[in-house]
């Protein structure tokens, strides 16, 4: 496999600048995207992607339509990333989630020193795991995860606190300080900025289970085993983890994002984005 597909690839080149566009499409105070299609100023109420899939106990079929209807963008974004996904890998979370291409981007101004290094940690039993807990706990009638200790709210608001007083307030609240101390922790302070994502972000473990679902379908970042020399270049830069090198280098696809930076700094040219063979 040769890697000659990054030098053309508009989205391997422009990823810093695509997340940065997406910060203005979708965060305060801008949130473009999000306040022309709707009354929201943010990714709650109708852009809510998290709700419409947590059934509460004893919901009935018509609460349920409601929920789903409510959340209207919400499904459209991620049945839209979920589809482009199983074809194409996970765009949606390495270029265009603003949630976590805002703590990516925020890691990237903290001293390497000060980094915390969250890879001895398993990330699909944590992630699953939590992600069983988070549609469990609802089910069950214990509570809900979606709003009190979510990340597609509390970024927004941390975008909108310096504008929306309501936004400010909520980090002044147990809920809020929680989050945002889970936001610095797993996101701004961990290597790669994307800890979160990967143990906790329920929009994430889903699109996980759809990347390893269209393995066969389409492109994914891959591996040639006879070129790599297992100098872990690549599981340095992965920001998920997702590189395990013995002897060579292999990728988790539940955990993979194609943001190629392995791709970049592999000295063989032994890592391609390429269809399966």
């Amino acid at each position: 496999m040769a890697n000659s597909d990054s030098a053309r690839s508009f989205m391997a080149r422009h990823r810093t600048g695509i997340l940065l566009c997406s910060l203005m499409l979708f965060l305060p105070p801008l949130a473009l995207i999000v306040q022309v299609t709707s009354a929201d100023v943010d990714l709650c109420g109708s852009w809510c992607p998290r709700m419409f899939f947590a059934i509460r106990k004893g919901a009935g079929i018509g609460e349920i339509i409601g929920g789903v209807a409510r959340s209207y963008m919400g499904v459209a974004l991620v049945v839209g990333m979920l589809v482009t996904t199983i074809f194409f890998g996970r765009y949606w979370c390495s270029h265009l989630c603003p949630v976590g291409g805002a703590t990516e981007l925020g890691s990237r101004l903290i001293p390497r020193f000060l980094k915390l290094d969250f890879s001895a940690i398993p990330a699909a039993p944590v992630r699953y795991g939590y992600f069983a807990v988070y549609l469990a706990a609802p089910l069950i009638g214990i509570g809900s995860l979606c709003c009190n200790y979510c990340n597609f709210a509390t970024i927004p608001r941390l975008f909108g606190a310096p504008f929306i007083q309501a936004d400010m307030a909520y980090f002044l609240r147990t809920a809020g300080i929680i989050n945002l101390a889970l936001i610095i922790l797993l996101g701004f302070l961990a290597h790669g900025g994307r800890a979160y994502c990967n143990f906790l972000c329920p929009i994430g473990a889903l699109d996980a289970l759809a990347s390893r679902f269209g393995k066969r379908f389409g492109k994914r970042v891959q591996v040639d085993t006879h070129r790599c020399n297992g100098c872990g270049e690549c599981h340095a830069v992965c920001p998920t983890w997702a590189i395990a090198v013995k002897g060579t280098a292999a990728i988790d696809q539940l955990s993979c994002m194609p943001c190629r930076q392995c791709e970049k700094v592999c000295p063989e040219g032994a890592i391609c984005y390429a269809k399966s063979v």
